[in-house]
């Protein structure tokens, strides 16, 4: 099976060839067209921007994607493209390219949840079996979720106000850093030196659910700069900033595997753009070790927004329901994955 993705649900446009093999899935050829450079100048992404940026590159990216394998529109057995959450403009730039493709080629078009592209995209590299647990972290969501199956998710918790990545963005604006702000906080917390500690909050660590905050944080850390603190010290303060938004993730991840014992959960997976984070990664390994879990995470590349998981998520849908979806469906700027 080989299936065509298209990923444009914020500021990355991408498309993406996957093939099915008997050990998962084989990426023929991907391309990824970053608008950061774009939405720098305005600290964060302009919806109307994004769109055009979209519109305007989808179709020399799908044509590389083709030439690159040596393969035709025909020999693709279904078009797969995010139909949300996202952003409207951007959402519905790949969605009705992808139906466009669809009807044009006599091919299923496959509706994907950008979300449960993040989640299964793990089981296209590795065997996952389900359940399993998985913490999704990323600009603009934060989810702990217990994977039932390819199309069923129960959401454990998640965060009640900013999601990880947004607390990142907005804390590296604080500190005068730019955008995107996650890869430039861990950048800075690597310089370091401990001088300096400034005792940063903990939200809900000790609440019994399952449930994130992180906007009192991000208070915390703005007090703390308006009294002007030095280059060193920004370092530090960038290093408990990152230290405390993990200490809260592994505490409520603690708890999802201890209220999943009767599952016999075996398998971790850490996803979304936020997986990137190096420090955040090692902390979950040691977690695993720790509670005999299989700790997986994506490959850097898979952790961003990218039309692969896409494409894997529509090879995994098309598997298991053998039929695509209307061609009436529209994008959905908010979509559940418990909704699926």
């Amino acid at each position: 099976m080989i299936v065509l993705g298209i990923e444009t649900s914020c500021d990355e446009t991408s498309v993406s060839i996957v093939q099915e093999n008997k050990d998962g899935g084989k990426v023929l050829s991907e391309k990824v067209l970053s608008q950061v450079k774009k939405h720098q100048p305005f600290g964060g992404v302009v919806p109307e921007l994004a769109s055009r940026e979209h519109s305007d590159c989808i179709s020399n990216l799908t044509r590389q994607v083709l030439s690159e394998t040596n393969l035709n529109l025909d020999d693709v057995d279904a078009f797969a493209a995010t139909t949300g959450p996202g952003l409207l403009g951007g959402l519905l730039v790949g969605c009705n390219y992808a139906k466009g493709l669809s009807i044009i080629n006599n091919k299923p078009f496959l509706s994907i949840n950008h979300l449960q592209g993040h989640v299964l995209v793990s089981r296209m590299c590795k065997k996952i079996n389900f359940p399993f647990l998985c913490l999704l972290v990323s600009g603009g969501h934060s989810l702990i979720l217990l994977v039932e199956n390819f199309n069923k998710f129960k959401i454990l918790g998640q965060s009640i106000d900013d999601a990880v990545g947004e607390a990142f963005d907005k804390t590296a604006k604080l500190l005068g850093l730019g955008y995107p702000g996650g890869p430039l906080i861990e950048k800075l917390a690597k310089k370091a030196l401990g001088k300096k500690e400034f005792n940063l909050p903990r939200p809900l660590i000790n609440d019994k659910t399952m449930n994130l905050s992180f906007s009192g944080l991000k208070t915390s850390v703005r007090r703390i700069i308006e009294n002007n603190i030095s280059q060193s010290e920004k370092a530090d303060l960038a290093y408990e900033f990152q230290k405390s938004i993990t200490e809260c993730l592994l505490k409520k991840v603690m708890l999802a595997i201890e209220s999943s014992k009767h599952y016999k959960i075996k398998d971790l997976v850490l996803s979304g753009g936020v997986a990137s984070n190096f420090f955040i990664r090692n902390q979950f390994r040691e977690l695993c070790v720790k509670k005999n879990i299989n700790f997986i995470v994506p490959a850097k590349s898979l952790c961003t927004d990218n039309a692969t998981m896409i494409a894997w998520a529509g090879i995994e849908k098309l598997r298991n329901q053998r039929r695509g979806d209307s061609l009436d469906i529209h994008p959905k700027p908010r979509w559940s994955l418990e909704s699926i």
